[in-house]
């Protein structure tokens, strides 16, 4: 079952999300803090069965919404599903930079095309 949780919510794991950046922070591609992450982007949190499994942000950079994101190992089924889902909630193109080739498999698999190297765009059916 999937419970996806925001920082505003009460139930929000906050140092098991942090644990989970600092984790994966070689691979996030991003310099900013766990708490910049979370106060400045569009943060969301996917469990599965009450355990966390992928968080993903949204944030706008030159006028495009980005999406970057780290999960757990051994849970590629169910977050490419949470993935799936959070890309559907925004009616607008969403690129990703991503230089390492599992995560770009990753992004290609839910529909990503590769724009250029290490950058790939979501063309949103929604926005024409």
């Amino acid at each position: 079952m999937m419970h996806v949780l925001i920082p505003i919510d009460k139930e929000f794991k906050y140092l098991e999300c942090k644990k989970l950046y600092e984790q994966n922070k070689v691979f996030v591609n991003d310099d900013a803090t766990f708490d910049e992450v979370i106060n400045n982007t569009l943060f969301y949190s996917f469990y599965e069965n009450e355990k966390l499994t992928l968080c993903v942000y949204f944030f706008e950079k030159n006028g495009k919404l980005w999406v970057n994101g780290f999960g757990k190992r051994k849970h590629h089924l169910f977050n490419k599903e949470c993935f799936k889902l959070a890309l559907t909630w925004f009616n607008t193109d969403i690129w990703a930079f991503c230089p390492h080739r599992p995560a770009a498999f990753g992004l290609l698999s839910c529909g990503f095309k590769k724009y250029k190297k290490n950058l790939y765009r979501f063309k949103n059916k929604c926005n024409t």
